[in-house]
């Protein structure tokens, strides 16, 4: 089946999908999974995973996380730094340590057993971000992609263990000054942007289409840069909307750059919500294997995965929220993973680390925390709320 027809059927039952969802409170991120697992290989056998298909679905990707970033308040995350590092860090520890126990007690040990645990250890951005681009509350959201965006620093190093082979300490450490120097120079060049908006605000923000060309072109080449560095892409693309996004706090009396973000931010959500998100996540689904699964390992993981995320993240981030109902919603959002995991648990198996069965039970319970994450924050929010 060709690309074009594969999108259409995707995107037509994603929506079918969605609407009723939306009915009973349900984040549509599971309908979108929900539709992918349908049409897939594993269940009706009409669409199968492509390279096609992953490269639209991924370009979709890298303009929703510059979407977070752009609508995510900097000075919010810089004035709540502490709490993120800290919410991230005691997530991934957590969740590792308890996931390694886990699968020693299946029989899974060594080696395999610590490269699986600190995987499934890593917060999928992309699900974080999607599953809080609707809250309200600025602290919370704050806290939450923050936290995310850490857990995604800390996954670097799994990568290089797993691309380079176990051991080999001195391109991890290259790989860590790569990653901070990148990170303080987007930072340093988003602090002379604001101190200095003629520079580029002020140019970029009288024309709306090249307010939007300057913005995606940041948003690729930023994303290219991070993986150069040894980042996910999607840092660089966050990172590409947090420093488009800080041309709201400068002093502008006409309000040129706040308008020409607004406007972008508008236009380009109608986009997503109706194209590109649904794409994501019904990819996401069609890498789904039900039938073939372990009971035993997927129960294992998926448990720990859940329980390690809620208690760490839940933990860690209540001496800041002071409310026990909100750090739990922050520990239910850190629940989901994503395409960092599942590219990830591809390249073990491609090695020979993991056996098939391994591979798509541990990938099962890891596409299935995608789907437990906004319910599990819906459930949380709405007894907050109630």
């Amino acid at each position: 089946m060709d690309a074009l027809h594969s999108l259409v059927l995707l995107l037509v039952l994603a929506k079918l999908l969605e609407y009723p969802a939306r009915r009973i409170g349900l984040n549509p991120i599971v309908a979108h999974v929900a539709a992918g697992v349908v049409l897939g290989p594993y269940v009706l056998g009409i669409v199968m995973p492509s390279s096609d298909l992953e490269a639209i679905s991924y370009l979709g990707l890298l303009l929703f996380m510059f979407y977070t970033g752009v609508t995510t308040s900097f000075k919010e995350l810089h004035r709540m730094r502490k709490a993120i590092v800290l919410v991230g860090a005691a997530g991934a520890g957590l969740t590792a340590l308890a996931t390694y126990a886990a699968l020693n007690t299946v029989g899974v040990r060594g080696v395999k057993a610590l490269v699986i645990s600190i995987i499934l250890s890593n917060t999928a951005t992309e699900t974080v971000a999607a599953i809080v681009r609707g809250e309200h509350d600025e602290v919370l959201r704050a806290i939450i992609l923050g936290s995310s965006v850490v857990d995604d620093v800390l996954a670097v190093f799994m990568i290089s263990i797993v691309s380079q082979g176990i051991g080999n300490y001195h391109h991890v450490l290259r790989v860590v000054v790569l990653t901070g120097l990148f990170l303080a120079a987007a930072i340093g060049v988003s602090e002379l942007l604001v101190r200095r908006p003629s520079v580029f605000y002020q140019r970029v923000s009288g024309n709306p289409v090249l307010f939007a060309s300057v913005s995606i072109l940041m948003t690729m080449a930023l994303a290219y840069l991070s993986r150069l560095s040894g980042l996910s892409e999607l840092i660089g693309a966050y990172i590409a909307g947090l420093i488009i996004g800080r041309g709201r706090e400068y002093h502008d009396p006409l309000l040129l750059a706040r308008v020409a973000i607004a406007d972008f931010i508008d236009e380009l959500k109608v986009f997503l919500e109706a194209l590109f998100i649904p794409l994501f996540f019904t990819y996401v689904g069609l890498l789904a294997a039900p039938y073939s699964t372990d009971p035993q390992l997927f129960t294992a993981m998926f448990t720990t995965a859940i329980l390690g995320k809620v208690l760490g993240c839940g933990l860690a981030s209540y001496p800041y929220l002071r409310s026990g109902a909100r750090s739990i919603a922050v520990g239910a959002a850190m629940v989901g993973r994503g395409a960092l995991e599942t590219a990830l648990l591809k390249l073990l198996l491609d090695q020979g680390v993991l056996s098939t069965g391994e591979y798509s039970s541990i990938l099962a319970a890891s596409l299935a925390t995608t789907i437990a994450a906004p319910l599990l924050y819906t459930t949380v929010r709405r007894g907050l709320e109630g």
